[in-house]
């Protein structure tokens, strides 16, 4: 049992709400339609790090458009690996929920240093390779190893160094990039909604 504990949630009635000792309530626009999160999981990473340092947001549209440009370029089949490096692990790990979630395709996430002792002995010619981290000597020598044994390797860039600007840019990327693939592909609704087994499972142990 926790001495002290904080709900982070846009429903204070909810079950998280009601065990916490405190709660944070996250106000956003809600379409109310049954979809895939994507202003929540921004809103609650925001606020999480908000919690431990300031922080400041940048209004800038450029880092929107900046993803949006760079997803049109991006092509990727059903098998995918997401690398990602210190902050940006936990979105290598979010870009993979999403193909989950909207694609149902096969996808992992890895950090970038251990991705090579253990998946890259699993890739098969035409997987997907998806790198979060700004180039470096370590990870170029990897795009082109990579490219080398035919892996289709995407590595977005921004040129920011300011963390927040990174994490707004990899979040834009990943919902992006699934849901041009599902436009490419004509689907009308994400793939977790039409699994509805898999979904009452879901549900089954999540709540």
């Amino acid at each position: 049992m926790t001495k002290k504990s904080t709900a982070i949630t846009s429903n204070p009635q909810s079950k998280l709400a009601n065990v916490c000792k405190a709660s944070i309530i996250l106000r956003f626009p809600n379409s109310n339609v049954f979809t895939s999160g994507s202003i929540s999981f921004l809103e609650s990473a925001l606020t999480c790090i908000s919690l431990v340092t300031h922080i400041s947001i940048p209004k800038n549209s450029g880092i929107f458009k900046k993803a949006l440009n760079d997803v049109k370029k991006c092509t990727f089949g059903k098998r995918v690996f997401v690398l990602g490096n210190m902050h940006t692990f936990p979105l290598a790990m979010y870009c993979a929920a999403k193909i989950y979630e909207l694609l149902g395709f096969d996808a992992h996430y890895e950090r970038i240093e251990q991705f090579a002792h253990m998946e890259l002995f699993s890739v098969t010619k035409g997987d997907t390779v998806i790198i979060f981290e700004e180039k470096n000597s370590h990870n170029k020598k990897l795009v082109k190893n990579l490219k080398h044994v035919g892996l289709n390797v995407i590595h977005p860039q921004i040129k920011f160094k300011n963390k927040i600007v990174q994490l707004l840019y990899y979040v834009y990327f990943s919902q992006l990039l699934s849901l041009f693939e599902a436009k490419k592909r004509r689907k009308k609704e994400c793939h977790f909604i039409l699994s509805k087994q898999l979904r009452n499972a879901s549900n089954a142990m999540i709540y």
